[in-house]
């Protein structure tokens, strides 16, 4: 996950670099479209590596149907890490050990995206809801070991945002705030993650 995190920031700032230079002298790449790339910070909801962190990135591209309304594609990952001190974990019916833990919790939803845009100009806020699946992989550490599971859910997130395009380069600045939940369920060394939901913003890039 490390080499994905470290390739996927790379992406963005040759994306960047390229876009900026190459683009044509307009406010916006294309009036019929939209594109984002965003670093993403999210707090989570649920008992499963429940601290907020800054791993994470999205990806969005949508397309107006109307000067207002677009339909779109998402793909977004985000990981979560906590610290568990040492106590007494009941692997199973049979087998009990005293263990602290490193819990992580990787979630990377997908799908499609249904947008309204409020204002079309330089700055554009708009309203979003967000629906697909998604895939996540609970995972502890303790000693030299590590127990995982992984499962799947549906993805619903509505989101709040805004596009900014400053500069006649056709690329802008993006900024959304985003509520999420999904239905996966899974159980690693004894604690369980339902429904995990989770709080966050992105702040990015659009063309």
């Amino acid at each position: 996950m490390k080499n994905l995190k470290q390739y996927s920031t790379r992406l963005v700032v040759a994306m960047a670099l390229l876009l900026g230079i190459t683009l044509p002298a307009k406010s916006q790449v294309s009036l019929d479209a939209y594109y984002n790339v965003d670093w993403q910070f999210n707090i989570p909801i649920n008992k499963f590596a429940n601290k907020a962190s800054g791993w994470g990135m999205n990806f969005d591209a949508g397309w107006y149907l109307t000067p207002d309304i677009a339909i779109g594609a998402f793909m977004n990952y985000h990981t979560n890490n906590e610290y568990v001190e040492r106590h007494v974990v009941a692997v199973n019916s049979e087998t009990s050990i005293f263990t602290d833990q490193q819990r992580s919790l990787y979630q990377l939803p997908f799908g499609v995206t249904a947008l309204y845009r409020i204002v079309e100009a330089d700055c554009q806020p708009y309203v979003a809801l967000k629906l697909g699946a998604e895939y996540a992989h609970m995972s502890s550490y303790y000693y030299i070991y590590k127990s995982s599971a992984d499962t799947w859910g549906f993805y619903m997130s509505p989101e709040i945002g805004a596009r900014w395009y400053p500069w006649d380069n056709g690329m802008g600045l993006h900024v959304a705030a985003y509520y999420s939940f999904s239905t996966n369920e899974g159980k690693v060394m004894g604690q369980e993650l339902k429904d995990p939901g989770n709080f966050g913003f992105r702040l990015g890039l659009a063309f």
